[in-house]
Order: C-alpha cells, then structure tokens, then sequence
C-alpha cells in the first residue's frame, strides 16, 4: 500500500483502483482492516478529487463508496448475530471519512485552478501592457519619422533649389561644377531619406544601396575635394544584398570620417577580395593633436561595428599617425571553409 504512493500524483486514477483492489482484497481475505495501510485508500480518494482528469475526479468517490459496500456486507455476512450498532458505527466513520477526503480533494483542485486562472490573468495583462507599450512606441517613432521627414526634405529641397539655381549664375566652369556636385549629392540624400522615412514605402519599393553602387559614392566624395586612392585586390564575388548594404555603409562612414576629421583631406582606400574573405580598409592622416589618442566611438564607429559583427564580420579601428578603419566579413560559412 505504501509501495502505490509513488503513483499519487503522475496517476491517480490508477493508484486509486490499485490501492481499492488490495485494501479489498485484503479485507475478503482476513475480514480485518489494513491498518493503517487502508488509510492510503483515503490518500487514494484526495489525489483522484485533486488531482486526476477532469472525467476521472469523482472516481475516487465511487471506489470509496464501493468499500464501505464491501466493508457493510462483510461485517453482515461474517457476525448476523452481533449488535447492529457495532457493524454501523466503523462503516459510518470509514464512510466519512472518505466524504471528507473526496471534499478535500475537490477544494484543493478550486483552489489549484484559481491559481492558474490568477497567473494565466498575470500573464495576459503583462502581454497587454507590452502591447500597448509597443503600439506607444510604434506611433511615437511613426511622429519622429514625419518630424524628420519634415525638415530634413525641406532643408534639402532647398539646398537643391539654391544650388541649381547658383549653377546658372555661376562665373565659371570650377564653380558650375561645384554647384552640381552639391545638387547632385542633395538629390540622392533627399531620395533615400524619403525612402527610409516614408510611410508609405515598403521594403521591397525602398531602393537600398549596394557594393555595386559604390563607384558613385567615390565618385560623390571626389567632387567635394577628397582624394581617394582606391586599390582593389582579388576577384569580386557575389555578396547578399543586407551585406552589400553594409560594405557600403562601412566605406560610406570611413570616407565621411577623412572629409571630416583628415588632415589633408586624402584617404587611401583598399578592397581585397578572397575565397573566404572581403577586407575594407580605409587610412588617412590625422592632425598632430589627434595622433596616438584613444578612439572614442561614437554613433557612426558604432554603426561600422555592429553592420560588421552583424554579418559575422570583424573591425579594429585605431587612431596612429593615420585614422585606420579595418572591416572584414567572411563569405562563406566556417564549416565549408574549414572542410
């Protein structure tokens, strides 16, 4: 009887036909009480009540009720001459017993199935307020982006205007050059910040740049004064248009840094293709005072990173007698490079 325990809680039905059929067994045989292995029967009756399936609840009831039968017919048959009193008080305590195990059981079951109820609640208003705390975000970021869109279209519109219209009143051809390549440059600025900003534009009508579109970048750059020497080394190869993105905006954000922070507005870019591997670095002169110093990354390096470790790539940015930017992505997966 102890031995059936095991089964209290993985299968209480069976531990309760398990426990009736030996306690009754038991009692044919000896005409005598288990005691006190027969209280496992009320143990039996709890876990089925409790425990069990929801068809299965009320069988230990049943089994209870089939006991005391047995226990009544036994205490007849075995002693009619004995005081009926006798034979009532033990079938009724048993008989209680049981009732009271079987309500127990049934209580700790409401309770049980408060509790789920009380965290599946918990569960589904935390799943709520994450809803409605996205759907905040969502529309706050929506604003934002109409807010940009907003201004910087309207202030790019107008560079584009001021330079066209400073083309044509241009006294030479130095200038008239200078103002295109600011109309141009605006231009392209203006369309992929309406890409990016628009509602209304998917992911598939949003044009993207690429690697291929990188000789226009350097062309770009070249007509605002920087001097690039690019160097390219090994066969090009095919790269996925989300690392294509990257590879351009690594080199877009190096060549913006030598503009910027150069010291002769020079810059020596390189692109060595291998097998395995696309390398980019970029390299130019710093000021004196900048020279040696600790590379503070700010948002622009941090991009360079994380479009390189994005796509299982590395970066290693140092600040020397030149500004040194050095990406690499791998192109083929580890496994095959290895096998």
């Amino acid at each position: 009887m102890a031995a059936c325990l095991i089964l209290r809680r993985s299968a209480p039905g069976g531990f309760a036909v398990l426990v009736t059929v030996i306690s009754g067994a038991h009692f044919v045989a000896d005409a005598a009480l288990l005691m006190p292995g027969d209280l496992v029967l009320l143990t039996a009756v709890y876990s089925v009540a409790a425990y069990a399936s929801e068809p299965l609840r009320n069988l230990g009831l049943f089994l209870g009720g089939a006991f005391v039968a047995l226990l009544a017919c036994r205490a007849l048959v075995g002693d009619s001459a004995r005081d009926l009193r006798s034979i009532v008080l033990p079938v009724a305590l048993v008989l209680v017993s049981i009732i009271a195990a079987w309500a127990l059981g049934h209580l700790e079951r409401r309770k049980a199935g408060a509790f789920r109820d009380l965290e599946q609640r918990q569960i589904l208003a935390e799943r709520h307020a994450e809803a409605n705390a996205r759907l905040a975000a969502y529309e706050e970021r929506e604003r934002i982006s109409d807010d940009m869109h907003d201004v910087l279209a309207h202030t790019l519109t107008a560079i584009v205007v001021q330079a066209e219209s400073g083309g044509t009143v241009a006294q030479n051809r130095e200038t008239t050059e200078l103002f295109a390549s600011i109309s141009t440059t605006s231009r392209a600025a203006l369309r992929e910040v309406r890409s990016l900003l628009s509602p209304d534009a998917g992911p598939k009508t949003r044009p993207t740049p690429g690697i291929e579109d990188l000789e226009d970048l350097i062309e770009g750059f070249a007509l605002t004064g920087l001097k690039i020497d690019l160097t390219q080394t090994g066969k090009a190869s095919s790269l996925t248009p989300g690392m294509g993105v990257a590879v351009y905006r690594v080199v877009q954000e190096s060549l913006t840094n030598a503009l910027r922070h150069g010291a002769e507005r020079t810059v020596r870019l390189a692109m060595v293709w291998s097998m395995d591997e696309l390398s980019v670095s970029s390299a130019n002169p710093l000021d004196e005072p900048a020279r040696h110093r600790p590379v503070q990354e700010h948002r622009g390096l941090a991009s360079i990173r994380r479009r390189c470790e994005l796509y299982g790539g590395r970066v290693l940015i140092e600040a020397g007698y030149d500004f040194t930017v050095n990406a690499a992505w791998p192109l083929r997966p580890k496994s095959s490079r290895t096998a």
